[in-house]
């Protein structure tokens, strides 16, 4: 959603300030949207955007012979994800 007005605002403002002189403005109006849209932009840019490492669904890899997993009463809780040919085996929660 952010990207997508950040994508939309910006491409305006290009398609604006490439096709008028700031001086052949024809109301006011549209100088402060232009302004308004400017000070979004740089509000949108000071955002700091989700790191992969913080995507739902995203494990970081672990090295053989080190957990896992992790087991929290009847539940088993994947800590990491084997490296390619090893699989994290449940009965001892470390990859193999």
């Amino acid at each position: 959603m952010v990207k997508m007005l950040l994508l939309s605002a910006s491409c305006w403002l290009l398609v604006v300030t490439g096709c008028c002189e700031d001086d052949v403005f024809k109301t006011q109006e549209e100088k402060e949207l232009i302004e308004a849209l400017q000070e979004v932009l740089e509000k949108l840019k000071s955002k700091q955007l989700p790191s992969t490492e913080k995507k739902l669904g995203w494990l970081p890899s672990c090295d053989v012979g080190q957990q896992c997993a992790l087991r929290k009463g009847s539940r088993i809780g994947k800590l990491c994800s084997c490296p390619g040919g090893n699989v994290c085996n449940f009965d001892v929660l470390k990859c193999v």
